[in-house]
C-alpha cells in the first residue's frame, strides 16, 4: 500500500472503513469524520483524503453520503477534486449542491472567468435559499471574480426573498468599492433591529460618509457593539485620516528604534483591515493595527515598543 493511501491514523482508518459500508448514513458518517480531520490537517493529510474519497464520487448514489463526500474534498481544497465539484454542480439533490457551492471557493486556481465562478454564477440562482447564499457568498469573496458578469449577479440577488442571500449580495459589492449598493446598504442598516454582521461588514470596507447618519444612530442605540462602532469609524474621514497618521508615527517610530526590521503598512483585498507586516530573519510577524494601537492605548511610540519587544535583535 502506498502512503499516499495509507490512512495516518486509527481513527481515520476507521473513518475509511465506514466508506464500504451498506448503510447510506455510516457511509455519510465516515466522511464527515474524514471532512472534520482533513479542514486543519497538513497537506500529507489532505493529500490522503482525495486520494481515498476522489475514486468513490462517481458511484456514491446516495444524497446524504454524496454531500458529505463534498464536504471532504472542499476541506482538502485539492485541485484534483475540481472536475467532479464541476460535474455535480447540477446535481439534483439540494444538498448536493450546497456542499459544491460551499467548496467551490476553496478548489482551484485563481483565474477569471474560471470554471469555478462560472459554475458559482450558475449556483447563485438556485431554487434553494441556502444554496444561493453559499455560492454568493463565494463570487462575493473571490478575489478574480471580478467581471461584470459578477456584478450582474450580485446586484440580481440584492433583493432576493432570502435576507441571508440579499445581505451577501451587498457585502459582495460593497468588497468591490461598488457605491450604487449604497441605498440597499442604508435601507438593510435601518431595516433590522440588530444589524447583520455582514451588512457591519460590508459598511466597514466600503467606507462612505453616506453611511454615517444611520450607523451613528446605531452607535448611539448600540454603544457597546465593536462592530458597528468599527464601522463608523471606517465611514468616518476624520478618523480614518487619524488613523492613517497614527499608523504612519508608528512605521517611523519602529525604523528609528529597530532600523533591522523590514516592517509595511498592508490591506488584505476585501476587508476594512489595515495590518502592520514585520520581516524578520527568524521569523516574520502579522498584526491589526487597530488592536496594536488599543493595547498601546493608542500610542504609536508605545505600539512600536511592542513590536520591539516581539523580535530579537539580529546579530
Amino acid at each position: 500500500m502506498s502512503d499516499e493511501t495509507r490512512a495516518p491514523d486509527d481513527d481515520l482508518r476507521a473513518a475509511g472503513a465506514l466508506l464500504s459500508a451498506a448503510e447510506p448514513s455510516q457511509r455519510a458518517a465516515g466522511y464527515r469524520r474524514q471532512a472534520a480531520r482533513t479542514a486543519p490537517g497538513a497537506d500529507a493529510l489532505r493529500a490522503w483524503a482525495v486520494a481515498t474519497v476522489l475514486p468513490r464520487a462517481g458511484r456514491e448514489p446516495d444524497g446524504p453520503a454524496l454531500s458529505a463526500l463534498v464536504d471532504v474534498l472542499g476541506a482538502a481544497q485539492d485541485e484534483r477534486a475540481l472536475p467532479v465539484l464541476l460535474e455535480l454542480a447540477g446535481h439534483p439533490d439540494g444538498e448536493v449542491r450546497l456542499a459544491v457551492a460551499k467548496a467551490l471557493p476553496f478548489v482551484g486556481e485563481p483565474v477569471q472567468d474560471s470554471p469555478r465562478v462560472r459554475a458559482l454564477l450558475a449556483l447563485s440562482r438556485d431554487a434553494a435559499p441556502p444554496v444561493r447564499d453559499a455560492a454568493v457568498f463565494g463570487l462575493g469573496t473571490l478575489g478574480e471574480a471580478y467581471g461584470p458578469a459578477v456584478r450582474a449577479a450580485l446586484h440580481e440577488r440584492l433583493d432576493d426573498e432570502d435576507e441571508e442571500v440579499a445581505e451577501e449580495a451587498v457585502r459582495g459589492l460593497a468588497n468591490r468599492q461598488d457605491a450604487s449598493v449604497l441605498p440597499r446598504l442604508i435601507d438593510l442598516l435601518e431595516t433590522y433591529v440588530e444589524p447583520h454582521p455582514l451588512t457591519l461588514s460590508a459598511a466597514a470596507v466600503l467606507g462612505r460618509p453616506e453611511l454615517l447618519p444611520v450607523l451613528a444612530e446605531l452607535a448611539a442605540e448600540r454603544p457597546e457593539d465593536r462592530r458597528i462602532a468599527a464601522a463608523l469609524e471606517a465611514c468616518d474621514p476624520a478618523r480614518r485620516e487619524e488613523r492613517s497618521a497614527l499608523a504612519w508615527r508608528l512605521l517611523e517610530d519602529l525604523a528609528v528604534r529597530r532600523p533591522d526590521l523590514d516592517a509595511a503598512l498592508a490591506w488584505d483585498r476585501f476587508s476594512a483591515d489595515l495590518r502592520l507586516e514585520v520581516r524578520h530573519p527568524a521569523e516574520p510577524g502579522s498584526y491589526l493595527l487597530d488592536g496594536l494601537l488599543r493595547r498601546a492605548g493608542h500610542d504609536p511610540s508605545g505600539a512600536a515598543a511592542l513590536v520591539d519587544a516581539d523580535f530579537p535583535p539580529t546579530a
